[in-house]
């Protein structure tokens, strides 16, 4: 059991999956549905967790905090779940990218917490992943208003927060979170496989067939 760091976490699971054609938080890989894996997840270390997304169904997993904006993606639920935290610093990511290891996210949080960058989201393999962001609770006043100004695009959104009050945010990579020794950076279609947003039910069927391969020890380490 890992030491529980003052993070409050929400998993994002506001999205319509309109492409997928069915619920995408409780679709099952490896038998469990993806919100769950996400939310398990972010038991391992944050202090609290709950759901951000107007889904009273998926009260049964953690609380959920309900979204003042609607259509509005992923920004409605990191203002919502700011709004709400009890701990200093908020995590949020993704309900649909089962396969991220709860171990990469822990090194993340560690590290953000220790060099105290207001606001971090994660850059792995050369793209940019800003649904996975780390906040400073008390960036909500900024976020509020980079978003009432009609910002949508979530890197734009987490980089102005921090500037709005002089502060920088931080991308993390996979050199920034294990180095540069070859051998211990996860390779290029390792961070591909982690980082797969299950979409499409095409990408369910490769999600699952890379857990079950288990470069990160199977179904077993979601």
């Amino acid at each position: 059991m890992r030491e529980r760091l003052p993070v409050h976490g929400f998993v994002l699971a506001g999205g319509k999956s309109s492409r997928m054609g069915e619920d995408k938080a409780l679709l099952r890989v490896c038998g469990r549905p993806m919100v769950e894996i996400a939310v398990e997840k972010l038991r391992e270390f944050c202090a609290e967790v709950g759901i951000a997304g107007n889904r009273d169904d998926l009260a049964e997993f953690a609380p959920v905090v309900r979204e003042a904006r609607l259509n509005q993606g992923p920004a409605a639920g990191i203002e919502a779940g700011l709004l709400v935290a009890t701990q200093p610093w908020v995590m949020f990511i993704p309900v649909d990218v089962p396969l991220v290891p709860v171990g990469l996210l822990h090194r993340w949080c560690e590290e953000t917490l220790r060099v105290g960058k207001c606001v971090s989201y994660l850059g792995m393999g050369g793209r940019m992943q800003p649904a996975f962001c780390l906040l400073q609770r008390d960036r909500l006043a900024a976020f509020t208003r980079v978003l009432n100004g009609g910002e949508r695009r979530l890197e734009v959104l987490l980089n102005r927060s921090a500037d709005a009050d002089g502060y920088a945010s931080w991308v993390y990579d996979e050199h920034e979170l294990y180095g540069r020794i070859e051998d211990r950076a996860p390779r290029e279609e390792t961070l591909e496989r982690w980082f797969l947003n299950v979409n499409t039910p095409q990408d369910l069927v490769e999600a699952e067939a890379w857990a079950l391969r288990g470069l990160e020890g199977g179904c077993g380490a979601i």
